[in-house]
Order: structure tokens, then C-alpha cells, then sequence
């Protein structure tokens, strides 16, 4: 897998390759690892969330969800594929978020995101991936079965226009 190099975001395919090939865990201790049986799969699978207004108060009322993803007491990091061009890594420290706990991941031009999200889901190294895709039946299902794959969360953020309701 490749990702674009974005301004304000030019160490994230650095980043990312570090976390997951570098783990202080290890590849292998990640893979084999199960999953304790006290932590319930309530919080494994597909979950979505619509918020209507201008773009920047949309983020604004997305902020204190990530903030407490980013401080989840769980293992593995909150994943924000291809967000909007306003998230960045100024953008998380300026909303109070801990970007050490946070990768984003941007695609390149003409990478499927859907396809994107679901492999980064599927690894399992997320606690939560946080997608920004257009919705649907398909695209719920295909993050659904990803997200039980990886025992991890999907959270998809649809944003939209309060006039386009």
C-alpha cells in the first residue's frame, strides 16, 4: 500500500509504516494475539454518524468524539482515512486531540477508499478507523465484515450541507 504525501501531513506514510511494521509489539505478537475475552465485541463492527451544517462546524461537533477515541484506554491507534483536507495534524493538536495516538491516511489519486479503509480495518492495528465515505448498503456491510475481521470499530462520518436535508 502507498498514500499520498499531503501538505501539513508529509511524514504519515512514514509514520504509518513505522507503527505498523515497527510495532514495539511486534508484527507477530499483533497477529497472534487474540482478543481478551473480557473486552465485549459491543465495540467491534460498523457504526455511522451524519452531521448537517457548514464544514467547520461539523468538525467542530466531530472534535470531542475523536478526542475521546484518541483516549480510549485500548490498544492500537485511531485511524482517520482520507478526512477532510481542514484535518491535519495542527488541526487534531488545536482541537485538544493527542496526535501520537493518531494516524491520518490519505489515499492517492484514484485509490479506492473504500478498499483502502476495509485492508486498514482488516489489520487490526486501529482500534477504531473513522471513514469518510459516501453511505450505503454495500459500503456498510463490506466496513462491517472488516471491522469484525480486525476486532476493531469503523466509524463512517457522513458530512453534509443543513440546506441539502
Amino acid at each position: 500500500m502507498q498514500y499520498a504525501r499531503n501538505e501539513g501531513s508529509a511524514v504519515q506514510p512514514d509514520l504509518l509504516h513505522q507503527a505498523l511494521m515497527s510495532s514495539r509489539l511486534g508484527m507477530r505478537r499483533l497477529a497472534s494475539a487474540s482478543v481478551p475475552e473480557s473486552m465485549p465485541d459491543e465495540h467491534v463492527g460498523f457504526s455511522e454518524i451524519s452531521l448537517n451544517g457548514a464544514p467547520r462546524q461539523c468538525l467542530q461537533w466531530l472534535a470531542p468524539v475523536l478526542r475521546d477515541l484518541s483516549q480510549a484506554n485500548t490498544p492500537g491507534w485511531l485511524s482517520l482515512i482520507d478526512p477532510p483536507l481542514p484535518v491535519s495534524q495542527k488541526w487534531l493538536r488545536a482541537s485538544g486531540l493527542d496526535p501520537q495516538r493518531i494516524l491520518i491516511i490519505r489515499p492517492k489519486h484514484g485509490m479506492d477508499a473504500l478498499k483502502l479503509c476495509c485492508e486498514i480495518l482488516e489489520l487490526g492495528y486501529s482500534h477504531t478507523v473513522v471513514s469518510w465515505l459516501p453511505s450505503s448498503s454495500r459500503t456498510s456491510q463490506q466496513l462491517d465484515r472488516a471491522a469484525q475481521a480486525g476486532h476493531c470499530a469503523s466509524l463512517n462520518v457522513r458530512m453534509g450541507n443543513a440546506s441539502n436535508s
